[in-house]
Formats: C-alpha cells, structure tokens, sequence
C-alpha cells in the first residue's frame, strides 16, 4: 500500500488484523469443504495425505508467524481505528503482506488437489479397476465410462462391477450369458447402452430391466428368446433403440413395448414373427422398424399401421405376405406413404399365381376384385377390410420344461456341437447359432445327434456348399448362412432339406 509518491507506508495493526480474520475464515470454509470431500472418498491414498501433511504444516507456521507479529505490531502506533471483532469469530492474529500470498497459494493447492484426487470418476470406487484389471477393458470418453467385456467367458451380471453414480457403456456380447436376474440388474443403474447380444439368453422375465431408466440402447439379439412377454421393458422409459433380431422370437406379447415412450428405432429382423398384435405400436413414436426376414403375411391399418404414421424407414422384405383382400390396407398406405419414408418391397408369397411379384405392380382389381373401388385416400373407413389377426395367436404352452432348461454351448451327451450354443424349445423346436465362430465349413461344425428346426451360421468364413453337407438336417426350417463367402453350391447341396421354409 503507498500513499503518492515515495516510500511505502507500514499499514495499521487493524488493517492486519482485518486481513488475517478474512484469509483465517477462507481458511477454515476451505478446509472444512476439504475434509468432506475426503470423508467421502472410500480409500485415502497416500499423496492426498501428504497434500493434507502439509496444508496442516502450513497452517501451523501460519501461526507462528502471526504470534511472532503480535509482538511487532505492539510497537506500532495504534491510533488508527478498527472496528471490534465480531465474538464469533476466531481470534485475529495480524501477518505482514508479503506472508498472506504464500498462505493463500498453499490453500489453493490444497483444494485444487484434494477436488482433482477426490471426486474424479475414475477414483470414485475401487470397484472400477476389479472389473477393469480382471474382466474388461476400459476407457473413459467424456466423462463417460466405456466397458468392453466382449467374449470374457462371463455367466452372470454379478461378475460386472461399476462405481455407482457413474454413466457407462457395457458390452457384454458372445459371453456365456443364460439368464438375467432383476436383482442383478439394479447394479446397472446408471447404464447408458448395454449389449448382451450373442450370448445364451433363453427368456426375458417383465420387469427385468425395470432400474434401467437411463438405458437408451439395448442390443438382445442373436440369443434364444422365442418370445417377448408384456412388459419385459417396463421401467425403459429413456430407451430409444432396440436390437433384437437374430433370434427365434414368435410370439410379441400385447404389451411388449406399450412402456417404450421414447422408442425410435426398432430392429425385429430374422426371427419367426407370424403376426403383430392389435395397437402393439399405439404409444412409441418408432422413425425406424425393420421387419425383414419373418412369417408375416399381413399388417391391417386399423391398429397397426395408422400408429406408425411417423416412420421414415420400414423394412418388410422376405415375410409369406398373401396377396389377397387382407394385404389390400397395406398396399394402399404405402403408396400414400412412399413420398416421406423408405419402404421395402412387399413380395408375394401367395396365392400361386401373384408369388414373386412385388405388391405395388399388382393392380388391385386383381387384389381384389370385390373391393376394387376402395377410398385411398381415407383407408379407415373402409371398416369392412379392418383385419384383426388376434385369432390367429398360437398359444404359448407352459411346460415344466420350458425355455430355461439350458444348453447354451457344448456339453458331452448333449445334441450341441462344440462350435455352436444350442437350446431345444418345446414349441420352437432345436435351434442352434453358429454364428462368428471362423466355421470354414459346413462340416466343420461336426455330426450332429439331432436335426436343429432352426440353424444360424452367419458371419462365417464359408465358401463352398457342398452336396452332403446337409444331408442329416432333415428337420431344418430355417437356414441363415448370410455374410459369408459363400462363391459355390454344389446342385443337390438341399436336396435333402424337404422341411426348409426359410433360406437366407
């Protein structure tokens, strides 16, 4: 401090006194907010105590230095005015100057180091490095934790461990997953994407996911699931993407995803679909459906299609569609459709005559010659087309030896081979995936004891198809041999396939 030009002019004692009660009250707010933070933390390591050592260190040559002044400033002249220290406050022991910048820069070390050690995510919790060191790798991208934990041969959720409060990706596909538990999931609470596809998952009981509320991407696809219960996704209220193709899935309970509020994007590919149920799309605002590669043979408007108004992408490719007075709805909302979204060809399956032509060259007096002056403009009102396929629900037997007897991977005595997970279902029959194993050839999977209904080898190495490759697959409904290198076929290579229904 200088007052005009000349040497500088030693402050009063009050103004010392004044400026220790202020840097003492910083002091003791900082150092109470640091010791919280500390308390907080579950393990201490040791270079925070060190931090804390020497903040204490300081503090304690702080005082010295203000008890070594108090004898100075007695010799200084005290007519200067103070204002009385308030009776709340800590004793005020005067410093010079020059001593309050080293103070204050030491308390700032101090909280700088102590908020940077302590409330770090990535310290938050042991619990990271056990999952991350043991199980998976992991890497931290914007204050988000990413987990990898792909093919780690993991059974069960509870051998995942997270911080809690944390937000993190979990990747957990082609492991040795059989079955999910509600209680297991509720340590996933802060999830934000959880990939569980390519493992052995065989049911998905309502309300398992029912703590996720966070989850916005859930990958289930290429398990066992056959069916889809009412509210197996209670509680995904945030969810906007689904993957749930490459199973077996048959049946779409009524209430499957009337809690998905937030859905866009829906991928049901490659399963055995028959029919969807009545208003199953009424509450999820879908942009995204791909349908492709099922047992579908109609989609009515009323209850199905005036849902998905919003859609910009619908996939419908290889399903049985029956061409015929039922699919006229369907013909009719995709050409008033095709100018906003991108729909996939429809291709009849049935009747004879009409198999292998695309839907939207059949002209609908050929359709359908009884209703060949139908509205297109208002297709609703035509409540004489409305087809309502609930009748046709198969029913979904209950067995003691239903879905969760496991046969996840090869296991001596059972019908499964070493390169494929397998599960008999009492309605679905035996189906196997083989899917991303490295299979060179089809004989490489080896004999089988049984004939799988259902068989999965996509995203091999396959190039050639030879004529007695399947020659004991007598049962095989379905064959999926997609992505692979596939550049020959043998002429009577499924000769022997007389219960095929489905080639991919």
């Amino acid at each position: 401090m200088y007052q005009g030009v000349g040497s500088p002019v030693r402050p009063s004692p009050g103004l010392y006194r004044l400026h220790h009660a202020m840097l003492l009250q910083m002091g003791v707010k900082l150092y109470t907010n640091a010791e919280t933070n500390l308390a907080q933390a579950k393990k201490t390591h040791q270079k925070k105590r060190n931090v804390r050592e020497k903040f204490l260190a300081h503090l304690k040559v702080i005082n010295q230095r203000a008890a070594h002044n108090i004898n100075q400033s007695s010799h200084v002249d005290e007519s200067a005015s103070t204002p009385p220290p308030s009776p709340k406050l800590l004793p005020f022991y005067p410093i010079s100057q020059p001593e309050m910048l080293p103070c204050i820069i030491s308390i700032a070390l101090f909280v700088t180091a102590v908020q940077s050690q302590d409330i770090h995510p990535s310290q938050a919790s042991s619990a990271i490095s056990e999952s991350c060191d043991s199980l998976c790798s992991c890497e931290w991208k914007d204050g988000i934790l990413h987990l990898n934990c792909e093919q780690r041969n993991i059974s069960k959720i509870s051998q995942i461990r997270v911080p809690a409060g944390v937000p993190f990706h979990l990747n957990l596909y082609k492991n040795d997953l059989v079955e999910l538990r509600a209680e297991e999931m509720e340590g996933l609470n802060t999830a934000l994407s959880l990939h569980i596809g390519g493992n052995s998952i065989q049911e998905l009981e309502p309300g398992v996911f029912s703590t996720l509320s966070s989850l916005k991407k859930l990958h289930i696809n290429s398990n066992f699931l056959v069916t889809l219960k009412e509210d197996t996704f209670q509680g995904l209220v945030n969810l906007e993407f689904l993957q749930a193709d490459t199973n077996f899935i048959r049946v779409i309970e009524p209430g499957a995803f009337n809690k998905l509020i937030r859905l866009k994007v829906l991928i049901l590919n490659d399963n055995s679909i028959e029919f969807l149920p009545n208003n199953i799309f009424r509450f999820v605002p879908l942009t995204h459906l791909d349908l492709r590669g099922n047992q579908l043979q109609t989609l009515p408007y009323v209850g199905f299609l005036e849902h998905i108004g919003r859609i910009m992408e619908l996939l419908l490719e290889d399903n049985d569609w029956l061409c015929d007075c039922d699919i006229l709805h369907l013909k009719i909302w995709m050409e008033n459709m095709r100018a906003q979204s991108a729909i996939g060809d429809v291709v009849c399956s049935t009747p004879q005559h009409l198999k292998g032509t695309i839907l939207a060259k059949v002209k609908r007096d050929v359709l359908c010659p009884s209703h060949a002056d139908i509205n297109l403009e208002e297709p609703s009102k035509s409540l004489d087309m409305v087809v309502t396929p609930s009748s046709k629900v198969s029913p979904n037997p209950k067995s003691k030896d239903d879905a969760k007897a496991p046969t996840p991977s090869h296991v001596p005595g059972s019908p499964c081979v070493e390169h494929c997970s397998c599960h008999n279902h009492p309605v679905a029959g035996f189906l196997m995936h083989c899917q991303d194993r490295g299979i060179q050839k089809v004989s490489d999977i080896g004999i089988l004891q049984q004939s799988p209904t259902k068989l999965v080898m996509t995203g091999n190495m396959i190039q050639k198809l030879l004529k007695y490759d399947f020659v004991t697959y007598d049962s095989l409904e379905l064959l999926n041999l997609a992505n692979n290198r596939i550049d020959y076929v043998d002429n009577e290579t499924f000769l022997s396939l007389s219960s095929l229904k489905k080639l991919y």
